[in-house]
């Protein structure tokens, strides 16, 4: 005989070797048993949200399957932002929520209420979940687990809810009696081969080739045979914002973050193709532009991969071939197809010029006198970043700046929560990327606004507590710029809730670091920039850095819309950004 809780924990331990978790009394017996193994480290945080978002990350960084543990209640309802993050970044992780006992829940007793913080939460996680149970046999308890567990990792990925009532989890089994009926996950036979011929021909034909690749390129595990492909083969390739540590930046094909919030040079490039394959992206607004019927308008073959039939039947965006398929196994057939294939020399230099011709790094970011230029910060930690390093950001201009400006070396893990985007995701993220690298010896880098940073700084203590060395840069900027500049631009100035003057008031983050027992420093200007990054990231101990940055520094490029003489707003194309270029300059540099 076992208890349920520890056999959950034994079923987990064959899986999994982390678990973030908060402690609760609705999960007292599953914390008990977790207390008990040898296998599993829990990382015990200070709220469900933090836990959430760190198995997530940890998920991402080990290209492997997070865990979360929480209680009943606000427990399960803290952890939602996490859930959904998960749900919409296809990222595999198992969440167990402890319940009141089961004769308490509103299942059996159909009552608002009857145990304390007790709360339906399986019919809350079911839109945000690829399978949700609540257990109420306890000898149904290794069906439900194998269930749970394949169904997170299959297909298109996501996040699984597990909800387990006390009694439950303190109920004895026989492991002899219990349900071993094994759950099969029904895999799609995917046949492509006539697809792939035309893929095929259409890019034989083209002169102007382009590649898009995104995420799911890195949860189907095709990092190494990507570059191996793009080695072989002479073809432009562009990456999404969870994509963009796939290959190195320096790589002789990489076309740059094409985007709402890209490389004006990469746009570009994206809007001069002939041929447009995307694999494992499902083309975002974000990614497209907000007006997606002209995204690489000049694409006379567009064709688009996932695993996801529901995001190849979008209708805002012109696609001519459609391919159900793993990212992995369509790059294998292609790569084993395709034999030799050489892009024209005039494209390869068209692309490589346009990106030159328009550098995210401006003279005026470096010439930056009063305070540190987000931009030039980002390029100048480019500099002294090493290979394993795992480079973690927020939202807002901690991740905007980053994305358009981070030069990625190879085996460096970077990303952020692009779907969602959460602030407060930076910190908690960074710890679980942590855990996600056993005896690293690498630098664990996260970049925030104070905005964020807020929003989960609770998690120092996590930090102080584990030890943990992680570097802290923090973006003040004065509030939250993105929105601040968004009232300034759409609403005529009228600021409300985005800075000091509007509502918003920061802690001197130099009494926080102490009180957390963690290393500040303080930079300024550019003076001292790359010799203050290089001390920070010599040393063994956690640091906050406080960055002070331009409280009006502009986010650029970006999509915008324009006005005309009379304040008319007017949609844009793809490659037409702010600042906008002069209509004779932005026509010069489409091809045809």
């Amino acid at each position: 005989m076992i208890r349920l809780a520890d056999y959950v924990i034994k079923f987990l331990e064959k899986r999994i070797d982390t678990v973030f978790t908060v402690s609760g009394g609705g999960s007292i017996f599953l914390c008990d048993a977790l207390y008990n193994s040898k296998k599993i480290k829990y990382i015990s945080h200070h709220h469900e949200q933090a836990a959430s978002f760190a198995a997530e990350s940890y998920a991402r960084a080990k290209k492997g399957i997070g865990c979360c543990f929480v209680t009943t209640g606000p427990g399960g309802t803290n952890t939602l932002t996490g859930v959904s993050s998960a749900w919409i970044d296809s990222v595999p992780v198992i969440f167990i929520s402890g319940q009141v006992f089961l004769n308490q829940t509103i299942k059996k007793s159909k009552k608002r209420q009857i145990g304390v913080q007790e709360i339906n939460i399986i019919d809350i996680v079911k839109p945000i979940t690829k399978f949700s149970k609540m257990i109420t046999d306890a000898n149904t308890i290794n069906f439900y687990l194998e269930k749970a567990y394949s169904i997170a990792k299959s297909g298109r990925p996501g996040p699984v809810f597990i909800d387990i009532p006390a009694d439950i989890q303190n109920t004895m089994i026989d492991e002899n009696k219990i349900s071993k009926n094994k759950y099969k996950v029904s895999k799609k036979k995917l046949v492509i081969d006539t697809k792939l011929k035309l893929i095929i021909k259409k890019l034989r034909n083209s002169k102007r080739p382009l590649i898009h690749l995104g995420h799911g390129v890195k949860l189907s595990d095709a990092q190494k045979l990507t570059k191996i492909f793009f080695d072989k083969f002479k073809i432009p390739f562009v990456v999404t914002w969870n994509a963009d540590d796939i290959i190195s930046s320096s790589h002789k094909m990489y076309c740059g973050r094409p985007g709402a919030f890209g490389e004006r040079g990469s746009n570009f490039i994206v809007q001069n193709c002939d041929f447009y394959l995307s694999i494992g992206t499902r083309l975002p607004y974000m990614v497209t532009g907000y007006n997606a019927k002209k995204f690489a308008t000049k694409a006379k073959f567009k064709a688009m991969v996932d695993i996801d039939a529901n995001e190849l039947n979008k209708t805002d965006i012109n696609i001519d071939l459609k391919i159900e398929s793993d990212a992995k196994f369509f790059l294998e057939k292609l790569f084993n197809k395709l034999k030799k294939y050489h892009s024209s020399d005039e494209w390869l230099v068209y692309c490589q010029s346009i990106r030159k011709k328009y550098p995210i790094l401006l003279k005026e970011m470096i010439n930056e006198k009063r305070y540190v230029n987000s931009y030039y910060f980002v390029k100048t930690l480019s500099k002294y970043t090493k290979k394993n390093d795992s480079i973690i950001t927020d939202m807002g201009f901690s991740f905007t700046t980053t994305h358009q400006a981070l030069d990625v070396k190879n085996n460096q893990s970077f990303f952020t929560n692009s779907g969602h985007a959460p602030m407060g995701w930076g910190l908690p993220a960074a710890i679980g990327a942590y855990y996600s690298k056993k005896k690293s010896k690498s630098n664990l880098i996260c970049l925030t606004g104070e905005g964020g940073f807020q929003m989960n700084i609770q998690e120092l203590a996590t930090v102080m507590h584990n030890k943990i060395p992680i570097k802290i840069f923090i973006f003040n900027n004065g509030g939250y710029l993105t929105i601040k500049q968004t009232q300034i631009l759409g609403f005529n100035g009228r600021i409300m809730g985005a800075d000091n003057s509007s509502g918003l008031s920061f802690p001197n983050y130099n009494e926080i670091a102490k009180a957390h027992k963690i290393l500040y420093q303080k930079i300024k200007s550019h003076k001292d920039l790359s010799k203050s990054i290089k001390k920070i990231l010599k040393n063994k101990r956690a640091t906050i850095c406080e960055l002070i940055m331009n409280p009006n520094e502009e986010q650029i490029p970006k999509a915008i819309n324009r006005r005309n003489e009379l304040g008319k707003s007017i949609p844009t194309e793809f490659e037409d950004m702010y600042p906008f270029l002069p209509r004779k300059e932005l026509s010069s540099n489409n091809l045809d």
